[in-house]
């Protein structure tokens, strides 16, 4: 009897340790699969085929940044429509023969853009790095400081066709930027569209034909930036992790390449255990952000300190950078439809719902606070704003609240019907 129990006591220490051997092959085994299995899956080749294409917008608009002249020295620097508009009121173009100058030399560039955002898709191409990205960036907001000032210049030669065909090139333009690319393009993108919406906000629509209005309207509704989808960044952002590299950091000491390997290993772990996270925050509007924000605190304050990247950082600049596009491209909508509807029945309607459905499919949304946009009309005009980051409304005081159209737009359209003033 003895002798039975101690071969049983044997038989159940051998399988003990065969199953302890089974588990610790399979933890070795998960352990690998997990170090190498892809954060994300590779694009589908017909998509990476797309974006290799020749016939990809995004080589051709960089072609037509190479030969740009430089721009004379009122319009340098980081300009935007604003600025353009300041500068046409308070001087007339003709006077100026550099700006002249300038406007003719750029003309063929603003009409080439305008051609190639009409037949040709716009793909992100593959990133050698996100300073060579960057560089893109800057020639594409280039291209739409030139698309904003054509328009402007085309609105002072009173060519209402012109005028809004550039306009319109420069919201599709920043549309399509950040509608594809990591979160830099995202931002850019959405800068680029705030800064066409405010540029058509500055054109003198209640001189326009009808036609000119509902066509631009038309055209505007089926570029509302409501359609960037910051999970696509997300992907984006991972697959520059998987090329391996682009995010890596070059250390003075003779350890870089070392380093470099051990800080994207890192990034990698990071990634995998905050995905859902960042998932999460590419979904989120205006008004969650906070909560969000300060629930990922510490998170953000690790990856700012020991990762080679800026993810929960640019997640949350984004969702601010496409709440104000969005409520541009909304507040553009209000500003087109209140002049039809002044067109057509002589006076501004008493509130914004009073243009839906003839004049507008929905009412104007703030983003901000996810709300109508503010408005009220008296003697003969009308104020309408946002209530801006603070979200708090100020009662459309410019220094808070973001009025539409712009207080410039008031002053170009001004010296368009003066113009010696």
């Amino acid at each position: 009897m003895r002798r039975r129990t101690k071969q049983t006591s044997a038989k159940r220490r051998i399988f003990l340790f065969l199953g302890l051997l089974l588990v610790f092959a399979g933890l070795v085994v998960a352990a690998r699969f997990y170090r190498t299995k892809p954060l994300i899956e590779p694009e589908s080749p017909e998509m990476a085929a797309k974006r290799m294409s020749p016939d990809n917008a995004y080589y051709a608009l960089l072609e037509v940044a190479k030969d740009l002249p430089a721009p004379p020295k009122n319009l340098r620097g980081e300009i935007g429509p604003s600025v353009i508009a300041s500068q046409m009121a308070v001087r007339r173009p003709d006077d100026d023969p550099e700006m002249i100058d300038y406007f003719e030399t750029t003309r063929p560039a603003a009409e080439a853009i305008v051609q190639i955002l009409d037949q040709k898709a716009y793909y992100c191409a593959p990133l050698e790095s996100l300073e060579r990205n960057r560089r893109v960036l800057d020639s594409l907001q280039q291209l739409a400081r030139i698309l904003c000032a054509h328009a402007l210049y085309a609105a002072k030669k009173g060519n209402p066709e012109q005028a809004s065909k550039f306009a319109l090139s420069c919201l599709r333009l920043g549309g399509s930027v950040a509608k594809d690319g990591p979160f830099d393009n995202v931002n850019s993108g959405c800068e680029i569209v705030d800064r066409a919406a405010a540029c058509a906000m500055c054109l003198p629509w209640a001189d326009y034909p009808e036609e000119s209005l509902r066509s631009f309207s038309s055209a505007l509704d089926a570029l509302r930036p409501a359609e960037i989808d910051l999970s696509s960044s997300v992907d984006w952002e991972f697959r520059l992790v998987e090329a391996g590299g682009i995010y890596a950091f070059s250390e003075e000491d003779g350890n870089g390449e070392l380093m470099a390997s051990m800080r994207e290993a890192a990034l990698r772990r990071f990634l995998r255990k905050h995905e859902a996270a960042l998932r999460k925050a590419a979904q989120l509007s205006y008004p969650e952000l906070p909560a969000w924000s300060g629930r990922q605190r510490r998170t953000r304050h690790i990856e700012h300190r020991v990762l080679p990247t800026r993810l929960m950082r640019a997640v949350e600049s984004s969702v601010v950078n496409v709440t104000r596009a969005r409520t541009s491209v909304e507040g553009l909508r209000a500003v087109l439809a209140l002049a039809l509807y002044k067109m057509m029945r002589g006076a501004y309607p008493e509130s914004l719902e009073t243009l839906t459905p003839e004049f507008l499919d929905s009412v104007p949304v703030d983003a901000y606070i996810a709300a109508p946009l503010r408005y009220s009309a008296a003697n003969g005009s009308y104020r309408m704003y946002s209530v801006g980051l603070l979200g708090k409304d100020d009662a459309g005081d410019p220094r808070q609240d973001v009025l539409f159209p712009p207080p410039t737009a008031a002053v170009f359209q001004a010296s368009l019907k003066s113009p010696d003033e």
